[in-house]
């Protein structure tokens, strides 16, 4: 076994025995001439602090630890840290007997969420004790080398949450110091202060400190988590899942992102395991039948960055090579063995040898790097440096089930994962108000390895209906929220913070900053921040201001960093005497005028990037002239003005390859829209793909404010239809609105039929057939597949009778033995797999179909058709299955649905009518019984509110939610903001059904009229 540091042997002079519990050696082994030094001192130290007793005062509420000044106490001191209240407790130890308070009262700087900026942290020395699978707690000990550049009182870190938390000792400049320690518990702080209450001077410290931990079932901290493969055996797998604030329950530390320190990790675990961190491992001894694994000391990292983890021995792997892995894939035992682990496996290589081209430097990654693959992991990834950990559906990929979309997501998940190793871990932001920037960086930059290797999945344009067009709906809202937050200090701000608004805004605002840097200036600018901020905390004020010519960077990335919503422009292009003149004016867009945003700044003014090309003339007003002129310019102020004399022009598209992040409307002298379509129907590919999308959207939102009417959006789908709409990213476009406008209807009578008939029409256009969406051809490409997914999709939801008669009969075409997870062909094409278990469900109320699904989401192993079962048996109209499905979950059991899936059924749920009305009295006749089941600490229960509720279209809806949070006024963590995301959401949806419902109805006449 390898020897501890000699530090713990020395000081605490203790032996390990193979149940893990550390017991003091015997007296009768220590020399006689030691015993006698030791009580000469002892006497000597007790007559001092004697002395010193009497002449300071003291202070109660401190935790005053008494010794010598030459080593630190023996003490078995237990500190419980889950106290409130101040409460004094006192415990007799081997030498002397000390005082524990807790308090939730702050002194001095334990008032401060931040922790002082006068400090440099070096090294984490990390020891744990794991020496049975059985164990529920971990021994631990830290020793943290730091310096502290300024005098203070107050020696502050964190800790939460501790089984067990013994009394620190302290070493400045290698000598032991008298401190008295409190805890804070508000801000999870541990307090040191000199005993004589005097200053700590600037120096190198050394602090030493054991503890326990509590093992958690939550996957934060240091958790443990059991998995089921195949054979049905049952595995135990511990990790540790740090960010944002969860290194403190691991370990006391300064847990703040900008205090970077190099990590030293050693584990002792039980035979038969394996111990994986950071770093590669150095030296394994094997003794007493326990492992020590000790690993290699990392680079500077901050504290959510370190990680470690224990599996058994049987946990699959695949490696890249078998001599030397640099990475190295870890999952259960049976996607392994299927191969289902190589296509991450691929992708993290290709990813690696692209960012280390591109960003010139190498030095970002370990030696190795572990890809975990965790089986119900909370959530979708954590980058730590050298071991990524994965829930299993995001990077397994079985052929067989997974559509084409979902090998997507893997490859994107494994490409984003992997480009943290640059942003977020090489360079780190400064607080958590930046922490956007490395999680939006690498959401765009992951784009980039795959466009490289997959050219034909054409990545890149797919951030306009991944991210773009879900940030647009979400921040044209009263209510959303600034990308950069001030003064993000707690857990739950934090949280709040980082939501997707934040994810997908933010790739939105640096994918507009590369179009108008320039790509290779993007880059350049990209491998800058990198070296000067190298295995550091980054300043981006740098990063912005180097990348724009025309204006500051840094006030244009204020512009839309700092201030929620986005601009409408309005762009009117008048004709007088064959000059046009152009003028631009902005404003705030918000969604409906249902929503209060009186609270938003009116003269707020974005610094707008207007890229614009002009055509068409009096003679031939449309395509005419293409291309003649183009107007670029930032528009700081409300309005400008661009004339343009000698020509004259009939229409304007500005916002060119929807590189912006606003809506434009626009006025020319006649026709406006159609200006739009005669272009795209005359000469299909002048406009870009991107133009094409950024068309759709800006009439599908100007339309739904009521700025226009609905038949220009229609006008704009008919037109792409009729030159043969071929591309992904049109189609998704189209289906992401009308699906949002589909949950309204649904439940307009009046408007449905010809709603239903409109997308029908689209998709059958063209001699388009179901036979042919529902034919796979080995030679469809990426884009193909997609397509036709989306094309059987929008079918389904719209109710035809043909797709749903073929969705049931290939549902009853899937051998039996599919449902009890058995490995049988099902001659279905995984992109139609979904909607096929779906629609089948809903529209045939077969119960021994159901149940055999029911059946299928218990025993599956695949997480990806858990999912697929989980949505489809939530889709059925029968209210006697569906109120099982509720009353079951929440007693909960082995055979219900599980835990984590319980607040997204009823999402799903709530997805049609039945649904919606079952979910809805449930939810508040059984408020409380949930609240108790699943606390106001559980954020899928505290913000399911928004999701049961999207739906809602009438007045009676509102003020049943109005009451129901009159009566529970404690929305939980994360709960008020859900539970106004949900009013906002109601209150659009009735304004929508009084002032926009008749307009698309209209429009669906007027449209097939022409």
């Amino acid at each position: 076994m390898a020897t501890l540091p000699k530090e713990t042997a020395s000081n605490l002079n203790e032996t390990r025995s193979s149940g893990g519990i550390r017991h003091y050696a015997p007296l009768r082994s220590v020399p006689k001439s030691w015993i006698i030094i030791a009580v000469f001192f002892y006497c000597a130290s007790l007559l001092t602090v004697g002395l010193l007793v009497g002449l300071v005062p003291r202070r109660t509420q401190y935790v005053t630890v008494l010794a010598t000044a030459t080593r630190p106490p023996k003490t078995t001191e237990t500190i419980e840290t889950t106290e409130t209240t101040e409460t004094t407790e006192t415990t007799e130890t081997t030498e002397t007997a000390s005082t524990t308070t807790k308090s939730a009262t702050c002194i001095d700087d334990e008032c401060n969420p931040r922790l002082v900026s006068d400090l440099i942290v070096h090294s984490y020395e990390l020891e744990y004790i794991y020496n049975d699978t059985t164990q529920t707690t971990v021994q631990g000990k830290v020793t943290i080398e730091f310096t502290l550049k300024q005098p203070t009182k107050q020696l502050i870190y964190h800790a939460q949450g501790f089984a067990r938390l013994e009394e620190p000792a302290l070493y400045e400049d290698g000598v032991y110091r008298l401190v008295s320690m409190r805890k804070y518990i508000p801000n999870d702080y541990l307090s040191l202060r000199g005993i004589a209450d005097d200053l700590f001077p600037p120096n190198r410290y050394r602090l030493v400190q054991q503890f326990a931990v509590q093992l958690t079932d939550t996957f934060t901290g240091f958790y443990q988590s059991t998995y089921q493969d195949k054979d049905e055996t049952m595995g135990k797998l511990l990790g540790a899942k740090l960010r944002p604030t969860n290194a403190r329950k691991a370990f006391p530390c300064f847990d703040e992102p900008q205090l970077k320190a190099q990590f030293k990790i050693s584990i002792i675990h039980p035979q038969n395991t394996i111990a994986l961190s950071n770093f590669r491992i150095i030296e394994e001894t094997n003794e007493n039948n326990v492992i020590q694994t000790r690993f290699a000391d990392t680079f500077r990292m901050s504290t959510y960055i370190a990680t470690w983890a224990i599996l058994t021995d049987t946990y699959g792997k695949k490696l890249d090579d078998p001599d030397e892995p640099q990475v190295t894939v870890w999952a259960r035992r049976e996607p392994t063995e299927k191969n289902q682990t190589a296509f991450a496996l691929e992708i993290a290589l290709n990813s690696i040898t692209f960012y280390e081209e591109y960003f010139s430097v190498s030095e970002a990654l370990p030696i190795k790097i572990d890809i975990l693959a965790i089986n119900n992991f909370a959530s979708v990834a954590m980058e730590s440096s050298g071991l990524v950990s994965f829930r299993e559906d995001r990077i397994t990929y079985n052929e067989k089930t997974m559509s084409t979309y979902q090998k997507l997501q893997v490859a994107n998940i494994v490409a984003h994962e992997i480009g943290h190793s640059w942003f977020g871990n090489y360079v780190t932001c400064k607080w958590w108000d930046d922490l956007w920037f490395s999680e939006a960086m690498v959401s765009w930059l992951c784009r980039k390895p795959l466009d490289i290797n997959y050219p034909d999945w054409n990545i890149d344009v797919q951030a306009l209906t991944d991210d773009v067009i879900l940030a647009m709906w979400e921040d044209a809202k009263p209510s959303s929220h600034a990308i950069v937050v001030k003064n993000v200090t707690g857990v739950s701000e934090i949280l709040d913070y980082l939501d997707l608004l934040t994810y997908t805004k933010g790739v939105s605002v640096l994918r507009m900053l590369e179009f108008i840097a320039t790509p290779d200036k993007f880059r350049s600018g990209l491998q800058d921040y990198l070296m000067v901020n190298a295995f550091d905390v980054g300043d981006l004020n740098m990063f912005y201001d180097q990348l724009l010519n025309n204006t500051n960077g840094t006030q244009f990335m204020k512009s839309w960093l700092e201030e929620p919503n986005y601009p409408l422009l309005y762009v009117q292009l008048t004709v007088e005497n064959s000059d046009t003149t152009l003028t631009f004016t902005q404003s705030r867009y918000i969604l409906s005028s249902a929503l209060n945003s009186s609270h938003l700044d009116k003269n707020y003014r974005w610094k707008i990037h207007i890229k614009c090309i002009l055509g068409g003339n009096s003679s031939d007003f449309d395509t005419n002239h293409r291309n003649s002129d183009t107007i670029d310019f930032i528009l700081e102020k409300e309005q400008d003005t661009v004339n343009l004399p000698g020509t004259s022009y009939s229409w304007i598209k500005c916002n060119q390859n929807f590189q912006g992040f606003h809506v434009t409307q626009y006025s020319f002298p006649t026709a406006t829209w159609q200006r739009f379509t005669s272009v795209i129907e005359a000469q299909p590919t002048f406009f870009s793909i991107e133009d094409k999308v950024n068309l759709m959207q800006d009439t599908f939102l100007l339309a739904y404010k009521g700025l226009i009417d609905y038949a220009e959006p229609l006008r704009i789908i008919r037109s792409l239809t009729k030159i043969h709409m071929t591309e992904y990213v049109h189609w998704r476009t189209f289906q992401w609105h009308w699906d949002t406008l589909a949950e309204l209807i649904d439940y307009l009578p009046n408007t449905l039929t010809k709603f239903r008939d409109f997308a029908i029409q689209q998709v059958l256009a063209n001699d388009v057939t179901l036979d042919y969406i529902l034919s796979p051809d080995v030679d469809d490409n990426h884009n193909e597949k997609l397509v036709k997914s989306i094309l059987f999709a929008l079918l389904c939801r719209m109710n035809h009778p043909d797709a749903i008669q073929r969705a049931s009969q290939l549902f009853k075409s899937i051998p039996i033995a599919h449902f009890n997870d058995s490995d049988v062909a099902i001659g279905v094409a995984a992109d139609f797999l979904s909607d096929v278990y779906k629609y089948h469900l809903q529209n045939d109320d077969n119960e021994a179909d159901w149940n055999n699904m029911y059946n299928y989401y218990q025993v599956t192993t695949s997480t990806h058709e858990k999912t697929r079962a989980l949505i489809a048996i939530s889709s059925t109209n029968n209210k006697d299955r569906l109120s099982k499905l509720l009353n079951e979950g929440l007693i909960g059991g082995p055979n219900t649905i599980k835990r984590q899936d319980y607040f997204p059924m009823m999402g799903h749920m709530s997805r049609h009518a039945i649904g919606r009305e079952t979910v809805w009295s449930f939810y508040k006749e059984n408020y409380s019984n949930l609240a108790n089941t699943f606390t106001l600490e559980n954020r899928p229960f505290t913000t399911a509110i928004a999701s049961i509720t999207r739906s809602f279209e009438k007045e009676s809806f509102l003020h049943e939610m109005l009451d129901l949070f009159l009566q529970h006024p404690n929305a939980g963590t994360g709960g008020e903001a859900a539970r106004q995301q949900a009013i906002d959401q109601v209150k659009m949806n009735i304004e929508w059904v009084k002032s926009r419902e008749s307009s698309l109805r209209d429009a669906f006449d007027t449209i097939s009229r022409h």
